[in-house]
């Protein structure tokens, strides 16, 4: 009783800071908020959150453990996340599953208060993208469950044009993951290898199929079927169902709307459209989505959006794309796939993991020989048969119709956390300008015993010079170490303590490093966030640093002629820190 009285003071206290210090930038307030409040709540066991691409939709895997939790544990709350302009979607998602009555289902809009509050309180974090960007740090008590959203055929992480700015956020969500939910052992090692997991990451890759997939099994109940069918317009007549479903050719770093791209789409529909006994409807990637709700010459080809996509792959009879993971899913239902790829830069611009001419299926550049296939598809299923099953075998033979109740028992048995086998290393990216060490040379010495991260300030590589440096660098160590990126917002209030262990916790994705080496010889608000991250500093003197230091808890331990070791007071002083200093004198 009386911890709740003085918890309770303390969230009192806490929210009135966060009040006086708020301002008119909704994305900033809804940092403050959560930072603010970050100690101040008490974990609520049976709450579950579920972010589903950002709050744009209720679809995907995580909508079916959504639906699978709320059946087999009655204890449970489900709060679901919803941009403003999605919120009739995801209610229209929720009839089409009776459950928009549900009591024990709310919803709440992305970057409210509420949101802030459930992302803070929720025991369970469940996802398939990377979940509130620059906001969310798992709380210790915290369980977060991600699923990603698909096998990959283009490239990703590292591997991609622009990887090292693109994949910086993706990287800190996957290393505070307690679940990575993976279809096969292919995604698997992708994800360990291309986003950098192997050597820092401690939680559990978890290969099991997809439970979007137990839908191609378990047929869907009557009700939905009905409403499905009627959709796609093959309620009263039989027609062959084709979904052409493009995907998006571009990396990370930027979205922008392509309107002769739309029109391409438009003319391959339009031609298909004319085929008898064809029924032709479109699934654009989400990055497109809004510019063809608005677009009125996509009418005939639209689906009900209440429709999760694997609804309705369970149901088409051909598949259309070019290099989205969906046909990976479309495997389990033996049915053919063709691939169509309108798009004259793909490879300069994104790039794929498997040729064209490995694909268990036709590949076509060419409109009309794309309706020439869709003529005679006997001709052509035979031929892909053999590397059709293949496929299977290596993508999808995990998904069986119960990958659902797998992860769900997964789940309920908290994993223990793996022990990394070699020393963490972080190295301070700010170091590149300063001309008195060469940082790749050093970071090429230590990736050869320890596992080796770098860790850059945002606003830093946006100055022309300081950029210019960092990336003439990257390139160099990338092969070899990751890079973590400090996107700091200034709030309008002193650094203290607190915040910044939380910011540190962001920019790493919760990971406390083993040693940070600093070679920097000026002092940034930077450095407070990243001197968090580590249990040893090895740095030049500066004392300003010094007195950090000591304010977050830190004693000198020892001093050499050109460094300092400073030691967290809660730990004893890192094995390794004799064996880093002799690497470090150049």
């Amino acid at each position: 009783m009386v911890k709740k009285f003085f918890n309770q003071l303390k969230y009192e206290y806490q929210n009135l800071l966060w009040r006086k210090n708020r301002n008119n930038d909704s994305e900033i307030n809804a940092k403050l908020f959560y930072d603010t409040h970050y100690e101040s709540w008490s974990v609520n066991n049976n709450d579950i959150l579920y972010d589903v691409q950002d709050g744009t939709d209720l679809d995907d895997s995580p909508f079916a453990i959504l639906r699978y939790w709320l059946s087999n544990d009655l204890k449970t709350q489900h709060i679901i996340v919803t941009r403003n302009d999605t919120r009739d979607k995801i209610i229209r998602i929720l009839n089409f599953w009776q459950l928009h009555e549900n009591e024990r289902i709310s919803i709440v809009v992305y970057g409210s208060t509420e949101h802030m509050k459930a992302l803070l309180t929720s025991k369970y974090v469940v996802t398939n993208t990377m979940i509130f960007s620059d906001v969310f740090v798992k709380r210790v008590e915290q369980v977060f469950i991600n699923t990603w959203h698909g096998t990959p055929l283009k490239k990703m992480g590292y591997a991609m044009p622009g990887g090292v700015m693109g994949s910086w956020n993706v990287i800190r969500t996957l290393l505070m993951t307690d679940y990575l939910i993976m279809p096969n052992d292919y995604t698997a090692e992708i994800f360990k290898k291309d986003y950098r997991l192997n050597g820092l990451y401690t939680g559990k890759v978890v290969v099991n199929g997809y439970p979007r997939n137990d839908v191609f099994i378990n047929r869907l109940p009557q009700h939905q079927i009905n409403i499905l069918k009627n959709s796609i317009g093959t309620n009263h007549k039989k027609k062959s169902v084709i979904l052409y479903a493009p995907t998006w050719s571009g990396d990370t770093t930027k979205i922008t709307s392509n309107s002769r791209e739309l029109d391409d789409y438009l003319s391959v529909l339009k031609k298909i459209a004319k085929l008898e006994n064809a029924e032709i409807k479109f699934k654009p990637h989400p990055y497109f989505k809004a510019d063809i709700d608005s677009d009125k010459r996509f009418d005939p080809y639209r689906i009900n959006d209440a429709i999760g996509t694997d609804m309705l792959l369970s149901e088409i009879n051909i598949l259309i794309t070019d290099y989205s993971s969906l046909f990976f899913d479309f495997l389990v239902s033996d049915r053919p796939i063709i691939f169509f790829d309108i798009k004259d830069n793909y490879e300069k611009e994104r790039g794929e993991y498997i040729a064209v001419s490995a694909l268990p299926g036709p590949y076509t550049k060419d409109s009309d020989e794309l309706i020439t296939l869709l003529t005679n598809t006997q001709v052509w299923v035979d031929k892909y048969h053999e590397i059709y099953q293949e496929f299977k075998t290596k993508f999808v033979n995990r998904d069986d119709g119960h990958a659902t109740q797998r992860v769900f028992n997964e789940i309920i048995n908290r994993p223990t956390p793996i022990q990394l086998a070699k020393t963490t290393i972080i190295v301070n990216g700010e170091d590149f300008s300063d001309t008195s060490f060469d940082d790749t040379n050093l970071v090429n010495k230590l990736s050869k015993k320890y596992d080796i991260s770098m860790v850059a300030f945002e606003s830093h590589l946006l100055d022309n010079w300081y950029g210019q440096l960092f990336f003439k660098h990257v390139d160099e160590v990338i092969a070899i170490s990751r890079i973590f990126i400090n996107k700091h917002v200034e709030y309008p209030r002193k650094m203290t303590v607190e915040l910044a262990r939380i910011m540190g916790r962001r920019v790493t994705g919760n990971k406390k490093f083993n040693i940070l080496i600093m070679f920097q010889s000026n002092f940034s608000k930077h450095q407070q966030i990243i001197m968090t991250t580590a249990n040893t500093v090895i740095m030049k003197k500066n004392t300003m640093r010094e007195a950090w230091l000591i304010e977050i808890g830190f004693t000198k331990s020892c001093q050499t002629l050109n460094f300092q070791v400073w030691q967290d007071n809660t730990r004893q002083l890192e094995k390794d820190v004799d064996a880093v200093l002799e690497e470090l004198r150049i």
